[in-house]
């Protein structure tokens, strides 16, 4: 079956396999689909996505620093630096990244193992 695609601003933004050939569509290779750049002459394949980063909720790493009695450091640590008191309190970011550099820095500050404090909660079943 055929492959015709919309390009708009040298960008593949519809692709159709009917049988027909749309309106201002153009036949494309198989694998072309939208998202794939077109020059006038040759298909490029976009950029790949990089990989997402694993977030853990903020209340999860404070229920594991409570566990491990070190909530007292930890806030101590926190209110020293206003701006990382304001991005840890912030409510409109419930989560920190696994691998946020400040929040490993203040783990292991704490003598805690950050793989362990900052890795992504398990989802349970109610």
């Amino acid at each position: 079956m055929s492959n015709f695609v919309l390009i708009e601003n040298g960008v593949v933004v519809q692709s159709d396999r009917t049988g027909g050939t749309p309106k201002g569509f153009i036949e494309a290779p198989e694998e072309v689909h939208p998202g794939y750049l077109f020059d006038g002459q040759t298909f490029t394949a976009p950029a790949p996505r990089p990989p997402s980063r694993a977030m853990v909720l903020k209340s999860v790493v404070q229920a594991r620093i409570i566990e491990a009695g070190k909530m007292a450091a930890a806030y101590a640590a926190l209110t020293q630096n206003p701006i990382y008191f304001a991005r840890w309190f912030a409510p409109d970011r419930p989560e920190v990244y696994c691998d946020d550099s400040d929040a490993i820095q203040l783990v292991t500050a704490l003598g805690l193992d950050p793989d362990a404090i900052l890795a992504p909660a398990r989802k349970t079943l109610k």
